[in-house]
């Protein structure tokens, strides 16, 4: 028999997991189209350069974000 404080924890895991995932890929997904969007409005070498590398980064930060909240949901599952 699970304790209710450890089947409240994990219900809370698996749902933190869930809308950080949902979040974190809505969010990052909004963040690189606008970074697309403005590289592709720019002329300036420079700026399409950095915007170029911000997309990098919020695919890699995205990927970390979703990776997280895939633990969480997982760590609330097997709990």
């Amino acid at each position: 028999m699970v304790p209710s404080f450890l089947s409240s924890f994990q219900t809370f895991l698996t749902d933190a997991g869930t809308w950080i995932m949902g979040l974190g890929a809505g969010g990052g997904s909004l963040m690189l189209a606008y970074h697309a969007l403005m590289r592709n409005f720019n002329e300036d070498p420079q700026m399409v350069a950095h915007h170029t590398a911000s997309m990098k980064k919020v695919l890699i930060g995205t990927a970390i974000v979703a990776a997280s909240g895939a633990i969480a949901t997982f760590a609330g599952t097997i709990l």
